[in-house]
């Protein structure tokens, strides 16, 4: 029986053992960051065209979530190309935005997909200076 049939964990996908897991802790990372970054431009979107009377929902849907879209997709672009800076500004952003969210809202809304995409960020960033450490300087003694 191969490797490749064995049924992976949920929690493998935050583990980084190799080249190949830490490039893919990175992508996942940047991927986790498009995909905030399309969730919140929703509700932006949504609040250029209409309000709701619901609190909770009023303060989802305000227009200047658009300036956080911008923020999420650069910081995104910059985790693909391997941006320790960028990974840890995003770890960083994202606890405090949560912190912020939560505390205006009076409790934690999201709480189990907040968790996720912050393991995905964090590893990304984990990854990041995995790959600087370790994997940055190979590409270019296989190339040589």
């Amino acid at each position: 029986m191969s490797g490749n049939n064995e049924k992976k964990s949920f929690w493998e996908m935050f583990s980084i053992t190799d080249r190949t897991s830490c490039e893919k802790a990175i992508r996942n990372g940047g991927i986790a960051a498009m995909i905030s970054a399309g969730i919140t431009s929703v509700f932006a979107g949504i609040g250029f065209f209409t309000s709701s009377s619901n609190k909770d929902l009023a303060y989802l849907l305000d227009p200047w979530m658009a300036v956080d879209v911008l923020f999420i997709v650069i910081l995104g672009i910059f985790i693909f190309r391997k941006s320790r800076v960028a990974a840890t500004i995003m770890v960083l952003y994202f606890s405090v935005s949560k912190a912020i969210i939560w505390y205006d809202m009076g409790k934690a809304r999201g709480l189990a997909m907040s968790l996720i995409f912050f393991l995905f960020y964090f590893t990304a960033m984990r990854g990041t200076y995995i790959w600087h450490k370790s994997y940055k300087d190979t590409i270019h003694e296989s190339v040589a």
